[in-house]
């Protein structure tokens, strides 16, 4: 049995990020997904998780979540260099930096908020400015990735361990074709919402770190539906 952890689903399902591990269950029946919620130690403390998985909030949870992780920031990091399977997606990536700075959510206050530091990289957040909004093409190992991004901040480093080069699209901010956070099995990405479900080959790959055979639910629909949606993003990118 391989052990999935959701980190704070009241706080990092806002589009609707636990279907990736819904359908992730519904590939194998040896993958069981467990709930790590706020105030709960997370079961990666002990290692009891094989994968983490963290998905997009509001921009006024992210401290809060700074907070709550903060205490295991050097569990986070051993987890990371073990071999653990992290995958975070939207905003969350940004709670890995060195720090989130910009426009306070709800007032005209400035925002400096320590990140935890995992990689080195920082996020400025325009909350003043229309929230930005566009789909990517990348690659990762030879596979095509789709994403699609809704923000008001972007990420700024060097991302020398990024985990898709952009072909179509912006990558961590619009002036680098260099998109996510790549570090042993840690995968981290702007895309919001089905990511997996969006991505089969890659879907795929997860299975495969994670010892599993790499077959998908529904898999010619959905190979047919990543298709259609790659040639649709090639035409009006």
């Amino acid at each position: 049995m391989k052990i999935v952890e959701f980190i704070y689903p009241e706080y990092t399902n806002i589009y609707g990020e636990s279907y990736n591990l819904e359908y992730l269950k519904r590939c194998n029946k040896d993958i069981r997904v467990i709930e790590t919620h706020v105030g709960d130690t997370p079961k990666f403390i002990t290692g009891e998780a094989d994968m983490v998985y963290m998905g997009c909030m509001t921009e006024d949870k992210q401290e809060k979540t700074i907070e709550l992780l903060m205490p295991y920031r050097n569990f986070i990091i051993n987890a990371i260099q073990s071999g653990i399977i992290f995958v975070v997606t939207g905003n969350a990536l940004e709670i890995f930096g060195t720090k989130i700075i910009g426009d306070e959510v709800m007032s005209d206050d400035k925002i400096d908020i320590r990140g935890l530091s995992i990689f080195d990289y920082q996020s400025v957040r325009h909350m003043k400015q229309m929230r930005h909004n566009s789909q990517y093409i990348g690659n990762f190992e030879g596979m095509l990735m789709l994403g699609h991004r809704s923000q008001y901040s972007y990420c700024y480093g060097e991302f020398n361990n990024y985990f898709i080069k952009i072909y179509k699209g912006i990558g961590m901010n619009p002036d680098t074709d260099r998109e996510g956070v790549h570090v042993k099995n840690f995968f981290g990405t702007y895309s919001l919402g089905p990511y997996f479900i969006m991505n089969p080959p890659f879907t795929k790959y997860i299975l495969r770190l994670l010892g599993l055979k790499d077959d998908l639910v529904f898999e010619k629909e959905i190979m047919e539906a990543y298709q259609y949606r790659l040639e649709e993003l090639r035409r009006t990118i």
